[in-house]
Parts: C-alpha cells; sequence; structure tokens
C-alpha cells in the first residue's frame, strides 16, 4: 500500500509540473462553480383561468428550485416554470423562490429569494394585479457622487383601469452595486469610486412584471460639448476653448484626490506660483497650475466645494469685474459659489461680478 501511494504522489507532482499553475486555476473554478448558486432572475407570476403560474429565468451551476407558498415550502422542481391549481378566487397568494446546488453531498442555496405576490380574480373582482407602469422614465443621467429620486407606480393594465391594483408600490434594484446602489424609496446614487458607465435599476410590481431604468454616470469634470459660449466675455472665452484640458486635470485632482482645500493661487512679482493658504499639492499639479496661470491673466481658487478660475480686470473708473469659470463638485450642485451664475455643461458654470476697487482690494486682503 506504501508503494501504491508513493506513485500516486509522485504521478500527481509530475502532473503537476507538465499542466502547470492552469491545472490549478482549473480545479479552483470548478470547485468555485460547484459552490455558487445564483438567485433565479425575473420571477414573475400570473393567472391563467383558475390557476396561477409561476415562470422565472433558469439559474447558472443550479440542480433544482424550491418553492415556498404562503411562508410554507411547497414544490421542489427542476424545471423553471410551476402551475398551481390549488388556489380560491380574491384571495392573495404569495410565493418565494431560491435556486440549489449539491455541493459535498448537501444542498447549498442561493443568497436570497424573491418573493411575489398575485390575487385570484374574476370579473366581479374590486382589486387585480398590476399590468403596466406609470410615471417612470426611461433613462437617466447622473455625476459621479450624484443621486435621482426615481418615480414610479403600479397599474392595473389598460382594458382594467377602472380597477384598483393590489399594490401600486414598486421594489428596486441595481444589476451593478459598484456603479451605483438604489434604496426602498428608490433613490439612485452613483458610488464614490469615479467609476463610471451605466447600471440598469428594475422597479417590481407586487406580482413580478419589472421594467428597466437606465442610469447613465458620467464624470462631469471632463464636459462633451460647452454651450452658451456666446455669453462668455472674450476675456474669459479661452479658458474653455484653448485651456478646458489644464481645468479638467485641475477640478479633478481636487475634487478626488487633495480633497478639502482652501486657498488661492496666483504668480508673485518674481514669477513663481504663490498660494494664500500654503497646502500640499504634486509637482506635477503645481506645474499644471503654473503653466494655465502663465498663459491667461487669473487666479485659481480652490474651495472645499468647487474650484473657480477668475479673470479680474479693473476699469478706468475702479471698477472691479470679474469673469469667472467656476466647476462645482459633483454631488454638491447647490454650493455658494458667491456669484450668480450661468450653466455652460454639467457643474460647469460663468460667472459674473462687479466691485468698487477699494471694495475688492478689501475682500482679497
Amino acid at each position: 500500500m506504501k508503494k501504491a501511494s508513493k506513485i500516486i504522489a509522485i504521478f500527481i507532482f509530475t502532473m503537476s509540473i507538465f499542466v502547470g499553475v492552469g491545472a490549478v486555476e482549473v480545479f479552483a473554478d470548478t470547485a468555485s462553480q460547484t459552490n455558487t448558486v445564483n438567485e433565479p432572475v425575473k420571477f414573475i407570476a400570473k393567472q391563467k383561468g383558475k390557476k396561477v403560474v409561476l415562470k422565472w429565468n433558469k439559474s447558472k451551476n443550479v440542480k433544482g428550485y424550491i418553492i415556498y407558498k404562503n411562508g410554507k415550502k411547497f414544490k421542489t422542481l427542476k424545471k423553471n416554470k410551476l402551475t398551481d391549481k390549488k388556489v380560491k378566487k380574491n384571495k392573495v397568494y404569495s410565493y418565494k423562490i431560491k435556486a440549489y446546488t449539491i455541493a459535498n453531498g448537501k444542498k447549498v442555496f442561493s443568497n436570497s429569494g424573491q418573493t411575489v405576490s398575485i390575487i385570484v380574480t374574476d370579473k366581479k373582482s374590486k382589486k387585480v394585479n398590476a399590468g403596466r407602469f406609470k410615471y417612470i422614465k426611461n433613462q437617466y443621467t447622473i455625476s459621479l457622487n450624484g443621486k435621482v429620486k426615481l418615480q414610479g407606480e403600479a397599474y392595473p393594465s389598460k382594458k382594467l383601469k377602472k380597477k384598483k391594483v393590489l399594490s401600486r408600490k414598486l421594489t428596486w434594484s441595481s444589476s451593478d452595486t459598484s456603479l451605483a446602489t438604489v434604496n426602498a424609496r428608490g433613490v439612485v446614487k452613483a458610488n464614490n469610486n469615479m467609476k463610471t458607465g451605466t447600471v440598469i435599476i428594475y422597479a417590481k410590481a407586487h406580482n413580478g412584471l419589472t421594467k428597466k431604468v437606465k442610469i447613465n454616470i458620467e464624470n462631469y469634470a471632463y464636459p462633451s460639448k460647452i454651450k452658451k459660449m456666446y455669453m462668455l466675455s472674450d476675456d474669459i472665452k479661452p479658458l474653455v476653448t484653448e485651456h478646458m484640458a489644464e481645468m479638467t486635470k485641475i477640478v479633478s485632482y481636487f475634487e478626488f484626490e487633495n480633497k478639502n482645500n482652501e486657498t488661492t493661487f496666483d504668480i508673485d512679482d518674481k514669477g513663481n506660483l504663490s498660494m494664500s493658504k500654503k497646502i500640499s499639492i504634486s509637482s506635477e499639479m503645481e506645474k499644471t497650475i503654473f503653466n494655465l496661470i502663465s498663459s491667461m491673466p487669473i487666479t485659481v481658487e480652490v474651495h472645499k466645494g468647487y474650484v473657480a478660475f477668475n479673470r479680474i480686470d479693473f476699469t478706468v473708473y475702479d471698477i472691479g469685474i470679474i469673469n469667472s469659470i467656476a466647476y462645482v463638485f459633483q454631488g454638491m450642485e447647490n454650493v455658494d459659489t458667491g456669484y450668480e451664475r450661468i450653466e455652460i455643461a454639467p457643474n460647469w458654470y460663468y460667472q459674473y461680478g462687479e466691485f468698487s476697487k477699494g471694495y475688492f482690494e478689501e475682500e482679497q486682503e
């Protein structure tokens, strides 16, 4: 027996050298697939005559499904469809589903089970099941750190619009929580991880009827288009026509990498970059800010909620005029920048202000 064990050990060792790391990956994947159970999706209940028909999408790596009816175990089956004949009219039934697989001789279940409810109706029924949705938009665009409150209710089908629906309330879920999450009230919030893309939010009625809402998550620091160019003064316009790349670099840096700063950058009499309040920044960012200010007579104001690129001029009447392009950090759209502003791109604004020279100088001290 010892000799046989030794031969087997040598064989395994030899095979591991021959196959290499790939063998380890294959075995690991196989084990992982065996123990992973995906939750069934698109679980829906429909009435067909005097029966209730349940359907759902097949899950990967699943041996079977367990259906619970009104909180009690009802059926165990391998197919993805079930007809329940034991129902009574004008009574509400709830069904829950779980998937399972077999690992080491034991059942391993999906993490959670979906639940649907349905009322068995006839022509005299006062309440009916959801057949459509109202007040739901198909698509939204939000910023990084942004959020949006989704609206929507379940209603009977148009043929039964005079009836009341069993429940108008919707439940919400996200196709990719690394992009955005949604709570029970339908508030979608983009995650604070600088990840952009498209996520699908599912609105589900009591009986499993589902509608998709597409949420596009964009980084507004990189505007695709500048609008209302005619409103910008000629003095400030070069910022958005020639220096947008530098500005997007600067605002992204202070929004995500070096947050919560308060300072103003300028160039002093010796030609060096100066700060009203000393903060630590990278050498690359220091160079970017210096090059931008050297290209145009502006200052760069950094605040906890926004960055402003200000051009300051004085008229012969000692009136201080400020033309400014401001970028408000994503998720902080209501922050006060101290000026009236006109949106020229999402979270980007043109600002204009007038001051007496004395008042302006006093403010700068």
